[in-house]
């Protein structure tokens, strides 16, 4: 178990909380005990964990992101908060009423920043990015000629060897970038909720079966801090098919690892705030310009 903002259950144990305390009870070993105000993520991957509801109304009231783990112990579920704004009900309606058009400039906006950061991570690895900045002047309107397509082709095919994304499911490239992705996705989500907004209504992505539609696109600018893990790790020749607990603790740091956002180095966990904010504020004001976005340098 490892704590600094994030938790990572990895043992048979109870979780409980007293006195704004997450108390950790494992078998057979010494309890532990973490202020719940200081936690932002709990990922829970041993399935033979239990927990008292009164910790879990108070991961809501604290804002904490909940995760559970399949028996792959890959991130399956999110719990997050749930009205949590004083002004959800507003703030809803003017999500539900976004008008196509400022959608389709936002989408621009995210997918623009997109490429940007793939961009420079690929500089960032001393990797070739010309045919990647080539395009980030290109993308249009909603992205109708899907630039993120072919950007990912070039990208990936530049930032790793023999490479290609979610085809070769026993790849630990592969599983580790779910399994970070879907850390972000959650903290993404959760600041989304905390500011008003349903992660259901998205603005490209729009799947009736996703709970997340909103949070799969505002996470397209911060992916790149999890290709940089990875990449990371795959130097330093410590990825396997069965993810040990370090390289799960380094793709649970991306949610504090810095890009940088208006000339500051600001967290990602903090990013997801901003954006959403921003977000709100964009969509609120019909204009695109409002929303933030982060660079990877």
């Amino acid at each position: 178990m490892s704590a600094w903002r994030t938790i990572l259950v990895t043992k048979p144990c109870r979780l409980s909380t007293k006195n704004q305390q997450l108390v950790y009870e494992p078998k057979d070993e010494q309890m532990i005990t973490v202020p719940l105000e200081d936690i932002t993520v709990i990922v829970l991957e041993n399935n033979q964990s239990s927990m008292t509801t009164a910790l879990l109304s108070k991961c809501a009231e604290k804002n904490i992101a909940l995760f559970t783990c399949d028996n792959y112990h890959m991130p399956n579920g999110c719990f997050t908060p749930f009205h949590q704004h004083s002004r959800f009900s507003q703030i809803s309606h003017i999500q539900r009423d976004m008008k196509v058009p400022l959608k389709k400039q936002i989408w621009q906006k995210i997918i623009t920043q997109k490429i940007i950061n793939q961009s420079q991570l690929l500089e960032y690895f001393d990797k070739d990015n010309l045919q990647l900045e080539l395009l980030t002047n290109k993308v249009k309107s909603g992205d109708s000629e899907n630039l993120e397509a072919l950007a990912a082709r070039r990208y990936w095919s530049k930032l790793f060897d023999d490479f290609t994304r979610d085809q070769k499911k026993g790849d630990p490239r592969n599983i580790a970038l779910n399994y970070g992705y879907a850390i972000v996705r959650g903290a993404v989500a959760r600041s989304l909720v905390s500011y008003g907004l349903l992660p259901t209504f998205g603005v490209f992505h729009n799947s009736e079966l996703n709970a997340y539609n909103l949070a799969d696109d505002m996470i397209e600018p911060l992916r790149p801090m999890v290709d940089m893990v990875v990449k990371k790790l795959e130097i330093e020749d410590e990825l396997d098919v069965h993810l040990g607990v370090s390289v799960k603790s380094a793709l649970l740091n991306v949610l504090v690892m810095q890009m940088q956002l208006d000339d500051e180095n600001v967290t990602v966990l903090n990013l997801c705030d901003i954006m959403a904010h921003s977000f709100v504020k964009s969509m609120k004001l019909n204009d695109v310009g409002r929303l933030k976005l982060p660079s990877v340098v």
